[in-house]
């Protein structure tokens, strides 16, 4: 039960950061208005469907791969990894409670509107939950992979300048805000390695509606990807030995 505790304190006080610093959430609520008002109008239902299961999904991805990463950056460059490594918690209660103090003030301050948007597309709560869920994977897989990039920069004095590109070079080039249906082959089947896009065609076939690649192949993508990830994690994020 103790471990919960410590996962709940280490959240809650990332929670307090964006309780002083809600112009992030607000930022990302306009994100969602603005991505949903385009695709209504350039594509009808079926684009607000797609859109809902990407915008969904990039959001998990930027809670790992931005928020939390940055979060466990920082206190590596602020020396508070020390004090917490010297603390009763643990890695896995340190990154979890990092994790779920980013996911919680976001997931909830889009979740009425996801769920409005989603009503418009025809998308079911089942159907939804899913995608929720997968978020999650999103979220891990994003963690993983920008430590195992942040951790092995040394000296680094601005972990947005790495995290912010990595978001934008992972979301708006592959395919995720828009169907790899429309690019030629081979390119469109090489983008099933990329774990973004392999996470959106997920998403929309869980939903039910039109996808790029079979489930299995997005499945593995991702596996291999959160397996890779996690290992390079793993052999940077000391604990005790630095």
């Amino acid at each position: 039960m103790r471990f919960l505790w410590r996962i709940a304190g280490v959240a809650y006080e990332q929670l307090v950061v964006f309780r002083r610093q809600w112009m992030w959430i607000a930022q990302s609520l306009v994100m969602v208005v603005c991505f949903t008002i385009l695709a209504s109008a350039w594509g009808g239902l079926e684009a607000l469907r797609h859109m809902t299961v990407a915008l969904l999904l990039a959001s998990g991805w930027g809670v790992g791969l931005n928020s939390a990463a940055q979060w466990i950056g920082y206190d590596r460059i602020m020396g508070e990894y020390e004090r917490r490594v010297a603390s009763p918690l643990t890695p896995a209660e340190y990154i979890l409670g990092s994790v779920l103090g980013s996911f919680i003030p976001l997931f909830v301050s889009e979740l009425p509107l996801v769920l409005l948007v989603a009503a418009m597309a025809g998308i079911s709560l089942s159907g939804l939950l899913l995608v929720v869920l997968l978020s999650v994977v999103a979220t891990f897989l994003g963690l993983f992979l920008s430590l195992s990039v942040i951790l092995r920069i040394k000296n680094p004095m601005n972990i947005s300048a790495v995290t912010n590109p990595l978001y934008t070079v992972t979301t708006l080039l592959p395919p995720v805000f828009y169907s790899p249906l429309v690019l030629p082959e081979p390119l469109r089947s090489l983008c099933a390695a990329i774990p973004t896009a392999a996470l959106v065609d997920m998403g929309k076939a869980l939903t039910g509606h039109l996808h790029a690649y079979p489930l299995w192949v997005s499945a593995l993508s991702v596996a291999a990807w959160l397996s890779a990830t996690l290992v390079l994690m793993l052999k940077k994020l000391e604990w005790g030995h630095e």
